[in-house]
């Protein structure tokens, strides 16, 4: 069903759009084309990777990326986790069409408080493949299941014994997976959690979509109480601990082993250090 209403959502955001480009022939690729995409819209892909060249993948042949420097597309859909390199690539270049990673669609005209939906949402970014193999190899992601049915019973009163029973199976999940999300965070579509293991979070944190955590990470309070708010497309590599009143802005990724402390953060860049300091900043 979620698949279905990706794919409408994603087929109105495109509606004006006559012909796409697909790039990025991975895992990330062929599951957009194959679910989400339309797919009589798709020109052709292109892919940096030189065993791709020449194939075809559902009759759509895959080029270098120098293809699309020769002919300008009228829209290009980046399915890569590179999507900022990429992003940056098509500036340096001066491609100037419209561009989005894949991700970004999902979140066009949705209820962010639509917490089925984020769920549906967290399995997908999580790892895109059925449900059974999921919980075995990402077993993690039981702590997004367990917070985000959790979140649904809370609103509703009479069903509020189950709601303690699940909480109190969530923390129970937490300890297990040394995972320790409070029920109180507020948290958008997409959570990832790539590996579990001594990720702790203050309750007051609050994150956007398409956050991603590695293990060993804390997001927490100072003695003031405050807590940071981390927005969309971010990720914070293994053994970083943003603290405080930091703001990490869209499309960010923290270095491993940094310190962020009521730290602000700007689009499009990375950081890392102790103390953390600006390390690159995209050209989007």
């Amino acid at each position: 069903m979620f698949n279905f209403l990706i794919k409408k959502q994603i087929n109105e955001a495109l509606f004006n759009y006559k012909k796409i480009v697909v790039w990025g022939l991975g895992g990330l690729g062929k599951s957009a084309i194959a679910n989400w995409l339309p797919m009589d819209k798709i020109e052709y892909i292109v892919d940096n990777n030189i065993k791709n060249k020449g194939k075809k993948f559902y009759n759509i042949d895959c080029y270098p990326p120098n293809k699309i420097r020769n002919k300008k597309p009228e829209l290009i859909v980046v399915c890569s986790s590179a999507y900022l390199e990429i992003f940056e690539y098509l500036k340096i270049n001066s491609v100037n069409c419209k561009y989005f990673y894949i991700y970004e669609l999902f979140l066009i005209n949705i209820d962010r408080q639509n917490q089925l939906y984020n769920l549906y949402i967290d399995i997908v970014a999580t790892k895109n493949c059925n449900i059974f193999k999921l919980l075995i190899v990402k077993p993690q992601v039981i702590v997004n299941i367990t917070y985000r049915l959790s979140k649904i019973l809370k609103k509703y009163k009479i069903l509020f014994i189950f709601y303690w029973i699940l909480a109190f199976i969530h923390y129970i999940v937490c300890m297990l997976l040394s995972i320790q999300l409070p029920l109180e965070v507020d948290a958008g579509p997409g959570l990832i959690f790539a590996h579990p293991g001594s990720i702790v979070f203050s309750k007051k944190v609050k994150m956007g979509a398409f956050v991603s955590i590695y293990h060993c990470c804390t997001l927490g309070t100072t003695l003031s109480g405050d807590s940071p708010t981390i927005k969309d497309f971010v990720t914070i590599y293994t053994g970083s601990h943003v603290l405080g009143n930091s703001i990490l802005d869209s499309h960010s990724r923290i270095g491993a082993m940094s310190l962020l402390l009521n730290f602000k953060g700007k689009k499009y860049s990375t950081v890392a250090g102790i103390p953390a300091k600006l390390k690159r900043k995209f050209l989007i």
